[in-house]
């Protein structure tokens, strides 16, 4: 079997109602995605940060055995071809050829599953323009656990007045016996997010992400040895490189590699190995469409639960709440959490199957 065809679509979404993190305010959803076509007739997707440099990946990809994929990366990689954000796209359509040529999903290739579905947390609970904002960020969140979710997250970062007054609205609003996480999205610096955290953590928070910029690993540990919560983060780094000294000095207690962003299943595979050899909790980060989710799907069926015991840490999936069609109508059979649950796809490859209608609609 070999590679015939590439193609490339940069797809655009635009948000009926925008909101923000921290940083930046989102009216529209992006992903790139990649479709690789073979000599056998089968085709795999991918996506990535953003859209692929299409000739530059064809002139590695073509005539190529898909299942070389280990080469491939590396081949892309060392042509300077280096946007490791865009490879993932590459990388998780040859996973998903892969898995359709052997009648297989993708879940087995990476040497099989250790649950059939996964407990999700519902990530949500943006800033929006709303009259009132802490009234809308409780009914949003009381909506998560009447549809059944085990644990939410909402964004922080707005400031000392904003964070303390809604992360206890919507502690109040969920009740005591849901998890609780608050995401900052690089928004502070070390000695605000200390402050602002001693503040909040009155709240049971499950665990504190990305209270600094992730380069800053100084400050991760600082922060993680001053506030008594879990520190998560890591959803913008990209290749094992990046991830390492983050994991070594642990500056996290929860690492959270993004497989559209990190380098595809060949590269998470070697972060998770990091992760798990200096003993750091791994659950990825997933925000995007479809094809993004079926392949974290996969990706986190095959994470061990560390320690193992009795009545383990839950290892929570990230499920995006967010408006946005890439995530619910590319996929022919939407993916949906069922009981706070997200099932384990069984069919051959990523198992889903693109609506290219949907998808030319929203191509740019």
């Amino acid at each position: 079997m070999k590679i015939t065809q590439v193609n490339v679509y940069d797809l655009r979404y635009p948000l009926v109602e925008p909101f923000a993190n921290s940083r930046v305010w989102t009216k529209v959803r992006t992903a790139g995605v990649v479709e690789i076509v073979t000599d056998a007739g089968i085709t795999g997707w991918g996506e990535g940060l953003h859209a692929s440099d299409r000739a530059a990946v064809e002139a590695v990809l073509i005539g190529r055995d898909p299942f070389d994929v280990e080469v491939i990366w590396q081949d892309l990689y060392a042509r300077g071809w280096g946007d490791i954000a865009a490879m993932s796209a590459v990388d998780i359509a040859l996973w998903d050829v892969m898995g359709k040529a052997l009648d297989m999903p993708v879940y087995r290739l990476l040497g099989g599953a250790f649950r059939d579905r996964i407990p999700a947390y519902a990530s949500g609970l943006f800033k929006k323009e709303k009259p009132d904002v802490t009234g809308a960020l409780m009914d949003e969140a009381k909506g998560y656990v009447d549809q059944g979710f085990p644990a939410v997250k909402m964004k922080i970062g707005f400031g000392e007045a904003y964070d303390v007054v809604n992360v206890a609205a919507v502690r109040k609003a969920i009740g005591d016996s849901v998890l609780l996480a608050v995401d900052a999205n690089c928004g502070y610096d070390v000695a605000t997010a200390i402050d602002v955290g001693q503040k909040i953590l009155e709240n049971d928070l499950f665990w504190f992400e990305e209270p600094i910029s992730t380069d800053d690993v100084d400050g991760y540990v600082e922060i993680r040895r001053a506030l008594k919560v879990r520190i998560a983060g890591g959803e913008m780094l990209c290749g094992r490189l990046a991830f390492r000294d983050l994991i070594q000095k642990r500056g996290v207690d929860v690492v959270q590699p993004d497989i559209s962003v990190a380098g595809g299943f060949t590269e998470c595979r070697k972060i998770a190995a990091m992760a798990s050899a200096n003993h750091v909790r791994l659950l990825p980060h997933m925000w995007g469409s479809s094809i993004r989710l079926a392949a974290t799907i996969h990706w986190q069926a095959t994470i061990p639960d560390a320690p193992e015991a009795v009545h383990p840490v839950p290892s929570l999936f990230e499920f995006d709440m967010t408006e946005n069609r890439l995530r619910t109508d590319l996929a022919r059979e939407p993916i949906r959490a069922v009981d706070g649950y997200v099932p384990v796809l069984q069919r051959p490859g990523l198992g889903i199957e693109i609506d290219r209608e949907v998808l030319e609609q929203y191509a740019v």
